[in-house]
């Protein structure tokens, strides 16, 4: 058996995808196996694996029997390093980190690699993997089919678990002021406006509270499935993502090389602390 790139996978959907795709591509370019460990997910009561309908690779190992793994030790951790193992690499920083690159299987990837960087030549094998399963991709393309001709641009809203104290204190969220900017710079770089398409979890607040232009549609209310609404924002000419990995993702997965995407220029709070320099990929607008 060949040795494997392991992937602790921990966190929603978008986090999840983003743990995927840094282990993926690793496993790629060594030419080792891909195994996603979901023990520690297993045992989070709040979280679930938010995966199973893509593809993937094809030779993919899920590991979910027992307990969680636990990380090597401070006495554990010097040891390796003495002696020149490294078959664990814990994620020290939030930006990239291009030690990843220089790993050797076996090895174990723990952290959320929130960067294209780590699997950016690998894009049309991230993208492939993350095509969804026949179950799902009949539902996709006949709401994709719905869209409007012309342009169409994705908007998308989260409240949910980031209207809490404790996430908008290290969150946030996306203003209102934001998105109107957001709209304003769209229907200055198009020639055409595009009819916006809301992905929320709340559209009842988007409704009453965003003005938006003449002949949007709220596609989420139509919708049955969070990784349906991801693949369909995904289908979208531009984008106007919140501040959150899950929309990140439904930009990223539009291989248009003419697209449009504008992001908040604050992602998480200020007081988080956390280096977002390489979160956005160089042509996206920060705003």
């Amino acid at each position: 058996m060949k040795p494997s790139v392991t992937s602790v996978i921990d966190g929603g959907v978008g986090n999840q995808m983003f743990q995927y795709a840094a282990a993926r591509a690793l496993s790629h370019r060594l030419g080792a196996e891909l195994t996603l460990d979901v023990r520690r997910l297993n045992h989070r009561a709040h979280r679930a694996f938010g995966l199973a309908d893509f593809k993937l690779a094809p030779s993919c190992r899920i590991l979910a029997e027992g307990p969680p793994g636990k990380p090597p030790g401070r006495f554990g951790r010097l040891v390796r390093s003495a002696l020149g193992v490294r078959d664990y690499f814990a994620e020290k920083t939030f930006a990239y980190d291009p030690a990843v690159l220089g790993l050797a299987a076996p090895v174990t990837l723990d952290g959320y690699f929130q960067s294209e960087r780590y699997f950016r030549e690998e894009a049309a094998l991230i993208r492939a993997d993350f095509e969804p399963k026949a179950s799902l991709a009949e539902a996709i393309d006949w709401r994709a089919a719905c869209f409007p001709p012309g342009p169409t641009a994705s908007l998308h809203v989260r409240r949910g678990d980031y209207v809490e104290a404790k996430n908008q204190a290290y969150h946030g969220l996306a203003t209102l002021a934001y998105y109107e900017r957001a709209l304003a710079i769209l229907a200055e770089r198009t020639a055409v406006m595009p009819t916006i398409c809301v992905f929320t979890d709340d559209p009842g607040w988007v409704r009453a509270n965003l003005p938006l232009p003449r002949g949007t549609r709220y596609v989420s209310e139509h919708t049955s499935a969070a990784l349906e609404d991801l693949i369909l924002m995904s289908r979208c000419t531009h984008h106007v993502t919140a501040n959150s990995s899950f929309s990140w993702w439904g930009a990223w997965l539009n291989p248009r090389a003419d697209k449009i995407v504008i992001t908040p220029a604050q992602w998480f709070q200020p007081g988080a602390g956390l280096d977002t320099r390489d979160l956005r990929p160089t042509s996206w607008l920060a705003v």
